[in-house]
């Protein structure tokens, strides 16, 4: 059972871990409440992994991972903490962590993450059992080749067999010979050589038939003869002859075979002399065949073991002490995006970094003196442009005398495009919390704008210059206010979500967020939007990314050019596949190269400069299409402009979309009713007071709730508007208690906002269908709300009572 060493200044969450969590799990967990506890045991008695609480009594867990890295403890940490950040979890990482939790977590997130570190320290030891068994297998086969030179010049077993035999033949004078090896299952023996047999033998005995057996029981030698025992002697089945000598072929204590020679037709009798001889044969025998049987089984395992080299997933390269690759698998091609003859031969250094390569150098070096090193990174460029990021560990071997450097690495390409992306989606978290607070600050003096410019126009004696300025100043509220609504909608996380859209409308909210930035720099759009392209199927918050990431790569790629075109042009085509929205994005900016025209939709390419592009822009556009069943390519130029091209399945929808109503008069919000408007912006109150005023209301401001409901208890009111969010107590707080308290007003109550909803839960949602005004709100919408309120309810109604 593999330990888990957990490192917890709560004695709570130790032993929940220890005696719970872990053990159902299937680990074996021990507990320390401090850095040093932990420090102590871990040095005492390393475990498989450590789970290490981020701040501990005596020390953090950063400091606890630099210990382990100077110390050069290589044990997988995984790091808990309740209060991560993207710089400490980047230096975690940094410092050799292997993953991290955040508390708390449940079970299925500690079983995932223990067992990929768990996975890859299992993977880490075989690749070095592998490895050390590898260097064994070579080094035995070398001192056996030795060896076997040093016994016999003959390699060829079957021919040296067959040497003996004769040999054995020639030194005892005997008419026949024959060599027995004894077979695998014990209770038998193979025919493996002879010489001279007046008839063929069978491939096999059991021991009990043959005369041999008997030697190979004893282990001791056997001489025969007729002259002494007055009869033929049988030494196999139907096989009879006047004289034998058989010795064992003899390793250590055990027999392994017989070898035998025989006088069929002649009596004469065999020496000791003759024993002598033949017992010194049958050592060079029994050597033979233990070392061709060793030399099969080492062949055997080099066989094995090179499937393994060639075939393992990690990249395995060789090499000499001037760095040049000596051999290679296949993986390690494969990573590299090169042939194995491309490779072979050539110096490491061709494919790293001029950056990194000192570094690697040095590190190598120190690898080929005998010391030890731990793993390290290196950055290979591909033919391609690309790079694979592999961490890599060395290990010095020595092969014919010759001094040999073992690189495994494991191509991390993958796991750093996720914690890319991980980092990114983080950056659009924090960047969608921003615009939140900052759409909330701006909605807030825009609807005091919007509001006083509607309130003025709404007087009659204005002359033609204001009220055009006033009408300039209203549009341009409304045109600001629709500029953050744009930007809320694309910095806000939302699920994929398919829902009926109007792709020109889509392009029109991407090309709004833009609007600005192309103007400065100077390039004109040209919008040839299909008026009668149907709705479809889509996610528009998805391909609203799409369109953005384009528009910018287009602008980018002008601005390098001083300026120049943007056409975005959409249409219904028939193809193939039946009829398709086409939506085409083209620029006259610098055009992509050739060569990389079909590599731009990879993860991580780009022909940026480092800092200025992830590239994961247009990957995550290819995936957003090919998730809607569409397609996406790329057509360009160089030096005259690219054509990015989406085609989206047309998706048709039944749904009935009703006219618009034509909009109201301002006199028609209805009777006038006693309003208590609750807001903690003083300029959006005023502004509140005016217009509910002109609509013929009487109005009462407040700051806060509390003042709010001091205000309900001392006068009756009719409704209520009220902001969402506000310091202290929030509008669904007063929602609540206008509920308990004052029944009558529960569904007359209206909401504000100029912040993002997207943080609250479900039931408060449900609770501002048809209830909410969005910063900034015209006149129009706050009279049509007004008028389609519930009609009040009477405080002494019999359903109150």
């Amino acid at each position: 059972m593999e330990e888990i060493l957990v490192i917890d200044d709560s004695e709570q969450v130790g032993r929940m871990l220890a005696s719970s969590v872990l053990p159902e799990l299937g680990y074996r967990a021990t507990i320390a409440l401090t850095g040093k506890s932990g420090l102590d045991r871990l040095r005492a008695r390393q475990p498989d992994l450590i789970l290490l609480d981020l701040q501990l009594p005596d020390m953090n867990g950063l400091d606890f991972l630099r210990i382990l890295t100077q110390e050069g403890i290589d044990v997988p940490v995984i790091l808990m903490t309740a209060h991560g950040s993207e710089m400490i979890a980047v230096e975690a990482f940094r410092l050799g962590a292997r993953n991290y939790l955040i508390k708390p977590f449940s079970d299925a997130e500690a079983r995932e993450v223990i067992d990929q570190a768990l996975r890859e320290r299992r993977l880490q030891r075989e690749r070095d059992r592998l490895l050390s068994l590898l260097q064994q297998r070579v080094q035995e086969l070398t001192v056996l080749t030795r060896v076997g030179k040093s016994v016999t010049m003959l390699m060829d077993q079957r021919q040296l067999l067959d040497r003996i035999v004769e040999a054995a033949v020639y030194v005892t004078q005997a008419e026949e010979g024959i060599l027995f090896e004894r077979a695998a299952q014990e209770d038998r023996l193979l025919l493996r050589a002879w010489r001279n047999l007046a008839v063929q033998p069978p491939d096999n005995l059991h021991l009990n038939t043959a005369l041999a057996g008997q030697v190979v029981r004893s282990g001791k030698a056997l001489r025969l003869s007729s002259a002494v025992t007055g009869e033929s002697i049988t030494i196999m089945p139907s096989v009879t002859v006047q004289a034998t000598l058989q010795v064992p072929l003899q390793l250590g204590d055990r027999v392994i075979g017989v070898l035998a020679v025989n006088n069929r037709r002649t009596g004469r009798v065999f020496s000791e002399s003759d024993q002598s001889l033949l017992s010194a044969l049958a050592d060079y025998a029994a050597i033979a065949i233990e070392n061709a049987r060793l030399y099969q089984a080492v062949r055997s395992s080099e066989a094995r073991y090179r499937t393994i080299f060639a075939n393992a997933s990690d990249m395995i390269l060789m090499l000499d002490t001037d760095w040049r690759v000596v051999s290679s698998n296949q993986s390690g091609a494969q990573i590299l995006n090169v042939t194995l003859d491309e490779l072979i031969g050539q110096p490491l250094q061709r494919w790293c970094l001029p950056e990194e390569w000192p570094t690697i150098a040095q590190t190598l070096q120190r690898v080929a003196a005998g010391q030890q090193s731990l793993p390290f990174t290196v950055s290979f460029q591909r033919p391609s442009n690309e790079f694979a990021i592999v961490e890599m560990s060395a290990q010095r071997l020595e092969v014919d005398d010759q001094v040999m450097i073992a690189c495994i690495g494991r191509d991390l390409t993958e796991r750093r495009r996720l914690e890319q992306q991980l980092i990114q989606s983080d950056k659009l978290s924090a960047l969608g919390q921003l615009v939140a607070g900052v759409a909330h600050e701006l909605n807030n003096p825009l609807t005091s704008v919007s509001g006083y410019a509607q309130l003025l126009l709404r007087k009659r004696a204005l002359d033609e210059d204001t009220r055009s300025d006033l009408e300039q100043i209203h549009q341009q509220a409304d045109r600001a206010g629709r500029i953050v609504r744009n930007l809320l909608m694309f910095a806000r996380e939302h699920k994929p979500e398919r829902s009926v859209v109007q792709i020109n409308d889509v392009v029109q909210r991407a090309l709004a967020l833009q609007v600005y930035q192309l103007r400065v720099d100077n390039i004109t759009v040209q919008l040839e939007l299909d008026p009668q392209l149907p709705k479809t199927v889509a996610d528009p918050h998805q391909l609203q990314q799409v369109l953005l990431n384009l528009i910018t790569n287009a602008r980018q790629a002008m601005t390098e050019r001083g300026g120049g075109t943007l056409t975005i042009r959409t249409a219904l085509c028939d193809t193939t596949d039946g009829p398709q929205i086409e939506i085409v994005v083209a620029d006259t900016g610098i055009g992509i190269p050739a060569q990389y025209l079909d590599k731009i939709f990879n993860p991580f390419f780009t022909t940026k400069p480092v800092g200025q592009g992830t590239g994961l822009g247009l990957a995550i556009c290819y995936g957003i299409i090919k998730e809607h069943q569409g397609q996406i390519w790329a057509e360009s130029r160089e030096g005259v402009g690219t054509r990015i091209v989406i085609r989206l399945p047309l998706i048709e929808t039944h749904d009935e979309v009703p006219e618009e109503p034509p909009p109201p008069e301002l006199t028609e919000s209805g009777p006038s009713q006693r309003v208590l408007v609750v807001d903690d912006e003083e300029s959006v109150r005023r502004m509140l007071d005016r217009l509910l005023k002109e609509l013929g209301h009487e109005v009462t401001t407040v700051g806060d709730v509390d003042t709010a409901l001091n205000e309900l208890a001392l006068h009756p009111y009719d409704l209520v508007i009220t902001d969402v969010r506000m310091p202290q107590k929030s509008g669904f707080e007063l929602k609540d208690a206008i509920s308990q308290t004052y029944p009558h007003l529960a569904d007359r109550i209206i909401f504000i906002s100029g912040d993002t909803l997207n943080s609250l839960k479900p039931q408060q949602k449900e609770q501002l269908q048809d209830r909410l005004l969005s910063k900034p709100f015209s006149i129009l919408q706050l009279a049509e709300l007004l008028r389609n309120l519930p009609p009040k309810r009477m405080i002494n109604s019999s359903e109150h009572v």
